[in-house]
């Protein structure tokens, strides 16, 4: 088996062909994803963004599975960028990130339902259900 968050080169032809991430183990898909959209934030910060998967996994209309969550097309654009790729194995952030991926059943869900998140405060009139966590506003449509 392959190790979590080892280096894995960009093979697409564009921003948004993550192929290379196609076949990976879920838990290593998702602590990238943590990592490269919540490396900055507090603990309960990069729980919040796992959750936008699981709770997008346990919905449907995203996905069925995590790697079919996480690598659709225009929806983590973290997973498109050197972080989610070339981890830092021994950073704090990359340590957090990996225990949340690994223990997602036991983790406490300090968004609720909702479904996106993005950096800044959403604009759009059909956001609602918003919160915020660390730096990331989390919400539904």
């Amino acid at each position: 088996m392959a190790t979590y968050g080892e280096p894995i080169a960009n093979k697409g032809k564009d921003k948004w062909d993550l192929s290379e991430f196609k076949g990976r183990d879920s838990v290593d898909l998702l602590a990238r994803m943590i990592y490269s959209e919540a490396e900055g934030e507090e603990y309960v910060g990069k729980q919040g963004v796992a959750h936008v998967a699981k709770n997008r996994k346990a919905d449907g209309r995203f996905g069925e599975t995590y790697e079919e969550v996480l690598l659709a097309e225009s929806q983590f654009e973290g997973m498109t960028t050197k972080r989610a790729r070339e981890p830092d194995l021994g950073s704090q952030a990359w340590k957090e990130s990996l225990s949340i991926a690994s223990n997602m059943a036991k983790q406490h869900n300090p968004i609720g339902n909702r479904l996106y998140f993005l950096p800044n405060k959403p604009k759009s009139s059909k956001a609602k259900d918003i919160l915020q966590l660390g730096n990331h506003w989390f919400f539904n449509y």
